[in-house]
């Protein structure tokens, strides 16, 4: 009994003492973090401090330094843009105002905070500015939608569509459901689509026979990312591959032949495409296995005792029974470093043209790459003892491998589609 009694005492204490603990923590880094000039970083953290511990008397002297300044702050801010009247002022005042409302909820959680030696209790009066916030937010809101009208007025081009579209849907995120800026979204979202033909890749090397078919991996990689990402898909629609090689064979285009602007404009028109996309192995790149190594000497010095085979005596007359004596012994190790390497590099080009004006509205040049580097080493002559650990683990290290050329083709083929589908999902999101 006496023992459940005490263990229920000990775990009550590691509590109070562990929350005292975070409790000081808190208050250093709110404090830390004031002196630095982060105000609502500090004043947060100071505020953490005193929920664990109200009548913590540092934290309550530094609350009124804090909060007037980090309220101020933002108050500046906000005088700043008012001034300066920009047509996107109220996107500016958001992140002003929202900031005063959560400095505002900071102050609302605190606990009743009394000083613990004159018995004073603070007062606080924080100001709401959530009135101010949703001023801010449907000002924003009425501004991208106005300029959504503007922009899908002015155009049924796509690219104009697209960017009416995404001012209805800014407008939204301001203001939920804000007039009929979802439906006026939608209606501009369906015109921005572009239909985009994927024309097969031309592989321009002469290593398909002993890489396999890069090109074509490299396309379905391509593929497969565009169609899987919403937001690449919300302004794209990817032609079926079938229809395309299917167009190809009906019109006798051989793939080689498609790579001119008047043969790539004739095959989007023929598959009603807006755009084109057009790629190409450039060079395929394998640097075998490779070998350097370098000859290296490590030394140390050892202790030895009397006794010992090593052992020296200072004089010839020093007897064996006398008290162990030590000495030291500087040594050295030779020790060969190897290390080996191996690289494949894949370079290939994709080309994006307008169907309707045979321009080309992007152009980029990629490198995929994988690179091999290991080390290991091999003890030449020496005094083992002069070695550190890691060199020791490096002569006991099997000698290493790189993968296959194939391996590592194939990781740089996959380096390279990663470069692809990031350049073309910046281009059509």
């Amino acid at each position: 009994m006496r023992i459940a009694r005490f263990a229920v005492i000990l775990t009550l204490l590691l509590v109070i003492l562990t929350g005292c603990s975070k409790n000081v923590r808190l208050y250093n880094e709110a404090k830390k973090q004031f002196q630095s000039g982060n105000y609502e970083a500090a004043l947060r953290s100071n505020a953490e401090s005193l929920k664990l511990k109200p009548n913590y008397q540092k934290a309550q002297e530094l609350l009124p330094q804090i909060y007037p300044l980090a309220v101020k702050a933002r108050l500046d801010n906000v005088n700043r843009i008012k001034k300066a009247d920009a047509p996107n002022k109220w996107d500016l005042l958001v992140p002003e105002y929202q900031a005063l409302v959560n400095i505002y909820d900071t102050m609302s959680e605190l606990p009743r905070l009394v000083h613990p030696k004159t018995k004073i209790p603070y007062n606080y009066d924080p100001v709401d500015y959530r009135p101010q916030l949703q001023e801010s937010k449907t000002g924003a809101a009425e501004y991208h939608y106005q300029l959504g009208l503007q922009k899908s007025r002015q155009s049924d081009d796509p690219d104009v569509q697209k960017e009416a579209s995404k001012e209805f849907k800014l407008a939204m995120s301001f203001v939920e459901n804000y007039k009929d800026a979802a439906d006026r979204y939608i209606q501009a979202r369906k015109k921005a689509v572009k239909r985009i033909a994927i024309v097969p890749f031309e592989d321009k090397t002469d290593d398909k026979a002993r890489f396999g078919s890069i090109a074509d991996i490299l396309m379905d990689n391509v593929i497969r990312s565009l169609v899987q990402d919403k937001s690449a898909a919300e302004y794209m629609e990817i032609i079926n591959r079938t229809n395309v090689e299917s167009v190809i064979e009906e019109q006798q285009l051989a793939v080689s032949g498609m790579v001119d602007e008047a043969s790539t404009v004739k095959l989007g028109q023929l598959l009603g495409a807006h755009e084109m996309l057009t790629g190409k192995i450039l060079q395929v790149d394998v640097v075998p296995s490779r070998t350097t190594s370098v000859e290296l000497k490590e030394t140390a010095n050892v202790e030895i005792q009397q006794g010992d085979p090593e052992y020296e005596p200072e004089n010839e007359d020093e007897e064996e029974d006398v008290p162990r004596k030590k000495a030291t012994k500087s040594v050295q190790c030779l020790y060969v470093k190897h290390t080996k390497t191996a690289t494949a590099r894949i370079t290939a080009s994709f080309t994006i043209t307008d169907v309707s004006s045979g321009t080309v509205k992007v152009q980029d040049t990629c490198v995929g790459t994988f690179e091999f580097s290991d080390t290991w080493a091999r003890k030449k002559a020496g005094d083992d003892r002069a070695l550190t650990p890691a060199t020791k683990a490096l002569i006991t290290k099997a000698e290493p491998f790189p993968p296959s050329e194939k391996q590592m083709v194939s990781t740089a083929l996959d380096d390279l589609s990663q470069q692809f589908i990031n350049k073309i999902k910046g281009y059509v999101k």
